[in-house]
């Protein structure tokens, strides 16, 4: 595990596997993930979102795990972006880090495999004294390579609210994956984390090879008054 105190300014570059399922998410579902970041109150507009499980291989604080929740996109006014509401890692450095560059909500929690095979995976992600959750994914199909470059660039900017600034975030990814599906799971409701049920999963994709950049952030103040709806 790396220190807490270390310090990884931006640019990152990352590389690991991971699932990634797209979620069509409610308007109220987004504002009841939006309760974790209360600068997002009101700003919720619902829309194609993601849950995310993430082991990285490397990054500029080493090896972690990380379970991520955008729940579709946000009014910041002049734009609409999406947003993370719920970032959980396995090591002080990436919450420290994650915080200082880009506005990150990140916590730090317990990550477990239960199972894993060629098929079929399982996991139990737990925060301190919250009740564990549990994930299983299954994949199959060939291994495709993909980039980010061939989506809007809308999909891939993050508006995120921090300690009285919005950083927005252009993320840059390449991968090797295939089909995957979010199988099963179990989110109690004292494990801090959303349940999902009702948020329509559209697709889902397991990367088992990805490069990853994260580029410093650009920021600007928040305004005291949120969007009209």
């Amino acid at each position: 595990m790396s220190p807490p105190n270390i310090e990884a300014p931006a640019p990152w570059q990352l590389t690991g596997r991971g699932y990634v399922i797209a979620l069509s998410c409610s308007p109220a579902f987004g504002e009841r993930c939006a309760e974790n970041v209360p600068a997002l109150a009101g700003r919720a507009r619902g829309g194609m979102g993601a849950l995310m499980l993430i082991d990285y291989a490397s990054s500029n604080v080493g090896p972690y795990r990380e379970l991520l929740l955008c729940p579709g996109r946000f009014d910041f006014g002049d734009r609409r972006a999406a947003a993370i509401t719920h970032i959980w890692v396995s090591t002080s450095a990436s919450v420290d880090n994650g915080q200082r560059n880009w506005g990150l909500p990140k916590r730090l929690a317990r990550f477990e495999t239960l199972a894993s095979n060629d098929v079929r995976e399982r996991f139990r992600v737990q925060l301190p004294n919250h009740t564990a959750l549990t994930l299983s994914f299954t994949r199959r199909g060939p291994r495709l390579p993909l980039s980010t470059g061939i989506l809007p660039r809308a999909w891939r900017t993050l508006e995120q609210p921090w300690q009285g600034r919005y950083y927005r975030t252009l993320i840059r990814a390449r991968t090797r994956s295939r089909l995957a599906r979010l199988a099963d799971y179990d989110i109690p409701d004292d494990s801090g984390f959303p349940d999902i049920a009702g948020q329509t999963p559209r697709i889902g994709l397991y990367a088992d090879r990805f490069n990853l950049c994260f580029p410093p952030a650009t920021y600007r103040d928040i305004e005291s008054a949120p969007p009209q709806a």
